[in-house]
């Protein structure tokens, strides 16, 4: 077996997929974020994006908190039950 038999070039997405390479990408985003939004959950940490996205539909025109902030109200919320039963 010669060297130039094993090494090969890639197939493209397209010739695996069928799709473009923006749609190969939009898929690997897709999976990226779900697969973070899931370790997020088993490992009980919160989800900055979750809560953009919560505030922009329930809270329309006040500013959210910045990360920071919210990442020590969910932990003192947590960890103290401070505020528990509050929406935001």
């Amino acid at each position: 077996m010669l060297v130039r038999d094993i090494i090969k070039p890639l197939p493209s997405c397209q010739e695996v997929t069928g799709m473009t390479v923006e749609e190969c990408a939009d898929c690997i985003r897709t999976a990226a974020s779900q697969l973070r939004q899931g370790w997020l959950r088993a490992i009980g940490a919160p989800d900055y994006r979750a809560y953009l996205t919560h505030h922009a539909a329930a809270h329309p025109g006040t500013p959210p908190m910045n990360e920071r902030d919210y990442v020590n109200v969910f932990i003192e919320r947590r960890y103290n039950r401070r505020g528990v039963g509050t929406c935001c």
